[in-house]
């Protein structure tokens, strides 16, 4: 009586999965494109590139894709960033502050950011501390700083560009 049981109960997962398993793939996102940036100005083996701005006030933030033309996995980052008026002319950060520059900064990482080779991923940037100019109308993006995977799950430096990772690079400008 057990083993009938069992059976049965074995018998309505198998179908109740096949099912279910059936219903998800008629749910799948289209699979992406992969879209090749240029490589960066500052040698990093990650591109950036900006899609759009999110959100408003302090917590402007925006979403970028990037591109890996290396041949590891990226999972950690240092995103530089400048932003451009409708005229095009670089807008200054944090006005007014010790801090107001033509630049910022921000990290990522983790393996919810990761960027295989040879892909793109999109990261949603937070803008809580970075000081987006309200009247941004483009930014551009560059990475300076990116950490991959190595043995036993490990972090590792893999690229900094020269000058430090806050800095924005002579080559870039």
């Amino acid at each position: 009586m057990m083993n009938s049981k069992a059976l049965a109960l074995f018998a309505m997962l198998t179908l109740a999965t096949s099912v279910s398993c059936d219903d998800k793939k008629d749910d799948a996102p289209a699979k992406e494109e992969v879209k090749v940036l240029e490589k960066a100005p500052n040698g990093s083996p990650v591109s950036a590139e900006f899609i759009e701005f999110t959100g408003d006030g302090e917590d402007r933030g925006m979403k970028v894709r990037l591109y890996n033309h290396g041949d590891k996995k990226a999972v950690g980052y240092m995103l530089l960033f400048k932003f451009y008026d409708g005229d095009d002319k670089v807008l200054k950060v944090k006005p007014g502050t010790p801090f107001e520059d033509d630049h910022t900064f921000t990290s990522m990482s983790g393996l919810s950011f990761a960027c295989e080779p040879k892909k793109n991923t999109v990261l949603e940037v937070r803008g809580t501390g970075m000081g987006v100019p309200a009247d941004a109308k483009r930014a551009e993006v560059l990475v300076s700083k990116v950490d991959t995977v190595g043995e036993g799950a490990a972090i590792e430096d893999w690229f900094e560009q020269d000058g430090g990772f806050s800095k924005w690079p002579e080559a870039a400008k």
